[in-house]
């Protein structure tokens, strides 16, 4: 399945996030350049009280029905305290690592997100994960 199209869907945030973001599902927007072996790309979210607001650049690769790539946004987006729904941007960028699976029937592709980051603690920095679910379909 040719991959290198504009793509709608969203992302979840799963595991490792508490409410009121637990569980909230954000509208994305993708755009996929290159080729199905690598391509690069472009994502942007719809407007919400959950979503970034900035465009994020995407760079993977898929073979067969497996897909891969890494969302890259340029600041470091955080909440400003757990419960709430105010992000601070930070310097630094944001990495976020989807797999997932290719679905040449429905014409669109799902799977797996995860992002760890070092985290300020009471003892010092830890490292956490943090996990959630994603899906596209092809813009026709």
């Amino acid at each position: 399945m040719n991959l290198i199209d504009n793509w709608k869907g969203y992302y979840e945030y799963g595991e490792g996030y508490t409410l009121p973001q637990f569980g909230k599902r954000i509208t994305l927007f993708v755009n996929l350049q290159g080729n199905n072996d690598n391509f690069i790309g472009t994502t942007k979210e719809e407007s919400s009280e959950f979503s970034i607001p900035l465009e994020a650049k995407i760079k993977g690769f898929s073979e067969n029905e497996f897909i891969s790539f890494v969302k890259k946004y340029p600041k470091n987006p955080q909440l400003k305290e757990l419960g709430s729904t105010d992000i601070i941007m930070k310097n630094g960028a944001l990495e976020i690592e989807h797999n997932g699976y290719i679905d040449s029937n429905f014409d669109s592709m799902y799977g797996s997100w995860s992002i760890t980051e070092n985290m300020l603690l009471n003892d010092g920095y830890e490292e956490i994960t943090s996990y959630g679910i994603w899906m596209l379909k092809r813009v026709k």
